[in-house]
């Protein structure tokens, strides 16, 4: 059979479509095609079993017509014309024959309906075939319309077009399907709204004004808009000064803020609007060294975007424009100052040396004499563990945040810094020192030349080793 040219405008759901995709297109074409074949062919084998009726069933009938017997009289004429003499003989023969002669009279008017019945087994076959035919073309339909409803739900090959969707106070999840497939950021709303349905998301659907985009499957589209949380249960978290931005995600997984990948993923690539985090690369910790520690009240199951806004927004507010005025007078930028505040909130544990190992950070980034800062703490950073003492392997570890090995600052903050840590970056104290050692109670002895500084090395060691057990008190007295 000539398949017919494919002919877009023939196409009933033409509209349903993925933009620009011609390959599900023509699978769906095929498909129509294939089906419209085999209805074609259901209409010509059954046209081909109606022609045997019409011819066959007056032959048949005529018979029937001529002897109410069902006997042909012409036949028996030229067999046996004995029989047509002795056809009077046969009343006395009928007691006899009686019960025979009520079971022919049932019969009699069967022979009209026998000779349709070949016919009906003969069509019978042929509608199974039939059956089968639109079951195979049903079938290929329907995984066309599957493969269409993948594409569309998983973004397998979509447009890349960014849109603007808005969604109205008081929309039902239907009518956001509705917007969405009218703003063709999809294609299938029953499907769009089907999948929010068993993903539990469609009561978390806020009001307000997105940018999505056409490549995104559902689930990303339902990430990108704002939902309310699941219960409005309100946990208080405290994020303390030094932490990493992997150990805040994982606190905030353990209150039920937020699962840690979510925030992980919106941290690296998530574009918010504020300027400190412009020209940023997106790597993983992109957004370390601004997650403000502080005291905060999230909503459990509260949206990642939302969270991580509340830190930004928290260090937003506490980078003043006395701290802005401050490092355009001493030629540093925010990312500068970030690092090196970080630095010092893990190397420091009081206040009041925050500015004097802020001191020894300046002396030597100004100083050719000394390239690398060799700050403990960027190789603990580096090696991802901090609660063991460094061995002389770990001091070489090849990693952009080691300053061992790397010159001048590392690749980025360490930690996220306190507003006293950042201060003492952008303030720090005036002295001569490029080196500390840090004692058993927290604070350190600091030194001008290397000399002093092996004195002081020896002077730790001999103080931890005459107080064993005596507290910080006790050593400062």
């Amino acid at each position: 059979m000539d398949k017919k040219p494919f002919d877009p405008s023939d196409a009933p759901q033409e509209e349903t479509l993925v933009p620009g995709n011609e390959l599900l297109k023509q699978l769906v074409s095929e498909a129509e095609e294939e089906a419209k074949e085999a209805a074609a062919e259901i209409l010509a084998e059954e046209a081909k079993a109606e022609e045997p009726k019409t011819e066959e069933s007056p032959a048949a009938a005529e018979p029937d017509s001529e002897s109410p017997t069902g006997a042909p009289e012409p036949a028996a004429a030229e067999e046996t014309p004995a029989k047509t003499e002795e056809a009077p003989a046969d009343p006395p023969v009928e007691p006899e024959k009686a019960p025979p002669a009520d079971d022919e009279v049932l019969p009699i008017p069967e022979p009209e309906d026998a000779p349709e019945e070949p016919p009906k087994q003969g069509l019978g076959c042929l509608t199974t075939f039939s059956y089968c035919l639109l079951i195979i073309g049903l079938s290929v339909l329907l995984s066309a319309f599957a493969i269409l409803g993948a594409n569309d739900m998983f973004a397998l090959v979509k447009d890349d077009t960014e849109i603007t969707v808005t969604i109205p106070e008081n929309a039902t999840l239907s009518e956001i399907a509705d917007i969405m497939a009218e703003e063709e950021v999809i294609n299938y709303s029953k499907l769009f709204w089907a999948f929010a349905k068993m993903t539990n998301m469609d009561n978390r659907i806020l009001p307000g004004t997105y940018t999505l985009n056409s490549s995104m499957d559902y689930r990303t589209i339902l990430s990108k808009i704002k939902y309310v949380p699941d219960t409005k249960k309100i946990v208080t978290v405290t994020i303390p000064e030094g932490m990493t931005q992997e150990d805040i995600f994982a606190l905030l997984e353990e209150n039920e803020v937020c699962e840690a990948y979510l925030l992980q993923a919106y941290a690296q690539y998530y574009e918010f609007s504020y300027k400190f985090l412009k020209d940023l690369p997106h790597t993983k910790t992109r957004l370390e060294g601004y997650l403000f520690p502080d005291t905060y009240d999230f909503y459990v199951g509260e949206a990642p975007e939302r969270v991580l806004r509340k830190f930004l927004a928290n260090f937003n507010r506490k980078w003043d424009v006395d701290l802005k005025s401050r490092a355009e007078n001493i030629n540093m930028s925010i990312r500068d100052v970030m690092i090196i505040a970080s630095m010092i909130e893990r190397e420091a544990k009081f206040d009041d040396e925050r500015p004097t190992i802020a001191s020894v950070i300046h002396n030597r980034l100004q100083d050719d004499d000394f390239p690398h800062l060799q700050i403990d703490a960027t190789v603990h950073y580096a090696i991802g563990d901090w609660s063991r003492a460094l061995t002389s392997s770990d001091l070489k570890v090849d990693s952009p945040y080691n300053t061992y090995r790397c010159e001048g600052l590392p690749a980025g903050p360490i930690c996220n810094p306190g507003l006293a840590a950042i201060r003492a970056a952008l303030y720090p104290e005036e002295t001569e020192y490029y080196y500390y050692v840090a004692r058993k109670n927290g604070w350190h002895f600091f030194a001008e030349t290397n000399a002093e500084h092996e004195a002081n090395i020896l002077r730790a060691a001999e103080e931890d080793a005459s107080a064993p057990g005596r507290d910080d008190d006790d050593i400062l007295g």
